[in-house]
C-alpha cells in the first residue's frame, strides 16, 4: 500500500511539474547562423530549448516555454 501511495504521489508531482514548465521563462543562451536562418538557445532552468528564426533579426533576451 506504502508503494502505491508513493508512485500515485510521484506521478501526480510529475504532472503538476509539467504545468508548471509550460509557464517557464527560458533566457537566452546563444545563438548560431545556419544560412538563412538564426538558432536561438536558450537555458530554461537547466534544460536547454531552441528556436528557429530569420537570419536577419534578433534572438528574443527570453521566451516563455
Amino acid at each position: 500500500m506504502r508503494h502505491l501511495v508513493a508512485v500515485l504521489a510521484f506521478l501526480a508531482a510529475f504532472v503538476l511539474a509539467g504545468e508548471a514548465m509550460a509557464d517557464m521563462v527560458c533566457l537566452l543562451k546563444s545563438e548560431q547562423i545556419s544560412g538563412t536562418k538564426k538558432l536561438c538557445y536558450y537555458d530554461c532552468v537547466g534544460l536547454m530549448y531552441a528556436i528557429t528564426i530569420d537570419g536577419l533579426q534578433l534572438c528574443p533576451l527570453s521566451i516563455r516555454k
